[in-house]
C-alpha cells in the first residue's frame, strides 16, 4: 500500500489544508487499504471528526465531493494491489526507504534555505524535547565545532526562556527537532519563536504534522516504525547533512575551527 499512501500524501501536500484536515489525512494513511471503501460516517468515526468535516476534506483536496475522492482513493489502492507482490519488509528495508525519501529532500530549495538561515544566525539555537532531545544534543555537539555560538535546549521547563534569550542575543533563526510524539512545549516554542521574529527550521517526520504551518522551513525525515521504539536513522543523516552544508558556506572558517578543535584532541582521547 506504499504507493497508495504516497499518492494521498502527495495530494495533501499540494493543497492548503487546515490542521484538522491534516490530522484526518494522517490518520487515513494508517487505514489503507480499507479506507478506500469506507463511507464518510465510518471515516469520521475512526478519525474522531464529524461527517461534514470529512466531506470538506474531499473538497479541500480538489474533488467535487466525497464520492469522487473515494473513487480516486480506490484507483490508487487497486493500482497498488496490482503491483507485483514483495516479501514482508524488515526494519532495515524500511530505513532504506526512509533514506531514499530523505535523498529527495536534501536537494530542495527548502533545504538550501534552511542552510542559509542556520549558517547566518549567531547564536544558533537547537531545540529538542523528550524523544528529540538526543537529536538536538547530537546536532549541537558537532555544531559547536563549526559555529562560534550554539545553544542547545532539551528541558521543557526552560525552553521558552531559551527562545527569548536567543532573540535578545540577536539570533535570527532556530532549529527545532520535533519527532513523535510531539511535546506541547515544543510546539509552543516554535510558535513563540515565530512571534519573536525568529525563522523556524523544523525537522519532523511528516509534512502533515499538526504544527507544520508554524514552521518557516519544514524538513521531513521519516522515522522507522517496525521496532518497539521509533528509529531515527534518517533524521541523524539529515542532521549531519545540514551541518556539512553549513560548513561549506564558510570553508576557511570551518577549516580554522576544526584545526583548533583538533589541537585539543590529545587532551581527552584515550
Amino acid at each position: 500500500m506504499a504507493r497508495a499512501e504516497d499518492w494521498l500524501l502527495a495530494l495533501a501536500q499540494r493543497h492548503r489544508l487546515s490542521p484538522t484536515q491534516r490530522q484526518i489525512v494522517q490518520r487515513m494513511l494508517g487505514m489503507f487499504p480499507d479506507v478506500a471503501f469506507k463511507s464518510t460516517i465510518e471515516i469520521a468515526e475512526q478519525t474522531g471528526v464529524s461527517q461534514p468535516t470529512v466531506t470538506r476534506l474531499a473538497t479541500a483536496l480538489g474533488f467535487a465531493g466525497f464520492p469522487e475522492f473515494r473513487a480516486a482513493l480506490r484507483d490508487a489502492v487497486l493500482s497498488a494491489s496490482a503491483a507485483p507482490e514483495h516479501q514482508e519488509t524488515s526494519p532495515v528495508d524500511q530505513e532504506i526507504a526512509n533514506l531514499a525519501s530523505l535523498n529527495r529532500v536534501l536537494g530542495t530549495d527548502a533545504t538550501r534555505e534552511a542552510v542559509r538561515l542556520l549558517a547566518g544566525t549567531s547564536p544558533l539555537g537547537v531545540l529538542g524535547l523528550r524523544a528529540s532531545a538526543a537529536l538536538a544534543t547530537y546536532f549541537g555537539y558537532f555544531a559547536k565545532r563549526l559555529l562560534p555560538a550554539v545553544t542547545v535546549s532539551t528541558d521543557a521547563s526552560t525552553i521558552d526562556d531559551t527562545v527569548l534569550q536567543l532573540h535578545q542575543q540577536g539570533a535570527t533563526a532556530v532549529l527545532v527537532f520535533a519527532m513523535p510524539r510531539y511535546p506541547a512545549a515544543t510546539v509552543g516554542a516554535i510558535r513563540l519563536a515565530r512571534e519573536l521574529g525568529l525563522a523556524t527550521v523544523v525537522v519532523t517526520d511528516t509534512a502533515l504534522a499538526p504544527f507544520a504551518a508554524a514552521a518557516d522551513i519544514l524538513l521531513v525525515a521519516p522515522v522507522g516504525t517496525e521496532l518497539v521504539f521509533d528509529s531515527h536513522a534518517a533524521v541523524v543523516v539529515l542532521a549531519i547533512s545540514l551541518l556539512d552544508a553549513i560548513a561549506r558556506t564558510a570553508p576557511q572558517q570551518t577549516q580554522e575551527r576544526l584545526e583548533a578543535h583538533e589541537a585539543l584532541v590529545d587532551r581527552w582521547i584515550f
